[in-house]
């Protein structure tokens, strides 16, 4: 089974586009799309990214952006400038996007993988997966292989041996059979590891191969949209650098 991993989207049409294209041109070897959720937020293009996003995966989780824009999470913790996206996007929203955003679930699983937004342990709780020491209780609660999870829009993988954890970033990792794997593929419209290219990941289960990829798009229309939007600056400026 081979997966493709998307998340934390956040209404940005022109690097979802660049990113279906991508994994388009592997479907044939594609079993299942499953987004890890933040599909609308800080970008310009909430509906559209909602359409498009429906129509290429399998499975689709609810993020806090996500939560948020349908009232089924709280805002209070947000930063201004989150607060003011979340704002102008439930307006940019019809009733039915708004439906379909509060249907969706915090978690899904199979056989050997499980997949949330933020984290296992009271994934309601939007908690951040950041640095080794975060994922203790996750991996404790981790029945299986390996988790999937988005949110920080970082990507990593965190590594248990069973004695310590481990965090690293490589672009690709065959994985060790005795070990649990926490993987964050990274943000596809708002990286914020200094990379602006979109990120995303590919799973092999056969070959127990991650890989994690990069990939250009037109940042500068994006920010335009920002701005013409009348949303915060610094949500075109951030797209730029990757911060």
């Amino acid at each position: 089974m081979t997966y493709a991993i998307i998340s934390d989207i956040h209404g940005n049409l022109e690097a979802l586009l660049s990113v279906v294209r991508y994994i388009e041109s592997y479907r044939e070897k594609i079993d299942k799309v499953i987004c890890l959720g933040d599909i609308v937020g800080y970008g310009a293009d909430p509906a559209e990214c909602i359409r498009i996003t429906r129509e290429v995966s399998d499975v689709i989780l609810a993020g806090n952006h996500d939560f948020a824009v349908c009232e089924q999470t709280s805002i209070e913790d947000f930063n201004s400038y989150a607060k003011e996206a979340v704002m102008w996007s439930r307006s940019a929203l019809n009733e039915n996007e708004i439906i379909f955003l509060k249907s969706l679930p915090l978690k899904y699983e199979e056989k050997d993988i499980d997949f949330v937004h933020s984290s296992l342990h009271r994934p309601e709780s939007w908690r951040y997966l950041i640095r080794a020491s975060d994922t203790h209780i996750d991996f404790q609660l981790l029945g299986k292989k390996v988790l999937f999870v988005g949110h920080t829009h970082v990507p990593v993988i965190f590594e248990d041996d069973g004695e310590n954890v481990k965090a690293s970033s490589p672009s690709e990792l065959s994985l060790n059979s005795l070990n649990k794997y926490i993987v964050n593929p990274g943000s596809v419209g708002q990286p914020r590891d200094r990379d602006p290219r979109a990120s995303f990941a590919f799973f092999d289960t056969e070959k127990a191969h991650i890989k994690i990829v990069r990939i250009d798009y037109d940042i500068k229309k994006a920010q335009r949209k920002i701005l013409d939007a009348g949303l915060p600056e610094i949500l075109a400026t951030r797209l730029g650098y990757g911060g």
